[in-house]
């Protein structure tokens, strides 16, 4: 039986690639804050993440995010899941509790845990994987496809307005 991309085990390895990435992030002055721990102390606090958890330490300031970004090299998804408890959260399965402490689930993704960063206006669209304009009072429970012809088009959030991508600069909310 074969797994899935989002079901493989994830192990922080550094490979050439990821020192090339790693010699590009700017020096910056020591300190006694996260952002401001040197390159390899912030490496070893990001090995004991899982990808969700990596993504998120990444998101909270900007010298963290070109950490993150050496280390995956990608933006990740928001409908990123979490394989299960990492090997320091091993106490989830002891105690029967098996659900993330953050958002009350077992295998919750990544937008779950970003949600509270988000403007209050806007809900995340699980067809289109992004956050956008609520859809209104009137409309499904639940996202799904709108029209065969339209095979990105979400029946939920119909309009094309309804997106919100990272690089859109000019949204205002």
């Amino acid at each position: 039986m074969t797994s899935s991309p989002e079901e493989e085990e994830w192990e922080f390895q550094i490979t050439p690639d990821l020192e090339r990435r790693l010699s590009l992030i700017p020096s910056r002055s020591h300190g006694n804050t996260l952002p401001t721990l040197p390159t390899e102390l912030q490496l070893e606090v990001f090995s004991y993440l899982d990808k969700i958890d990596s993504c998120c330490l990444g998101l909270s300031a900007p010298n963290l995010y070109l950490v993150y970004r050496a280390i995956h090299g990608t933006k990740m998804p928001l409908n990123t899941r979490r394989i299960g408890p990492n090997p320091l959260e091993a106490a989830w399965e002891v105690v029967g509790k098996r659900e993330c402490k953050q958002c009350g689930i077992y295998r919750c993704e990544l937008h779950q845990h970003i949600k509270s960063w988000m403007p209050k206006e806007l809900e995340y669209c699980a067809f289109k994987q992004n956050f956008g304009i609520p859809a209104g009072n009137n409309a499904h429970a639940s996202c799904y496809r709108g029209k065969p012809s339209k095979p990105k088009r979400c029946g939920r959030h119909p309009l094309r307005t309804t997106s919100v991508h990272q690089d859109d600069a000019t949204f205002k909310y």
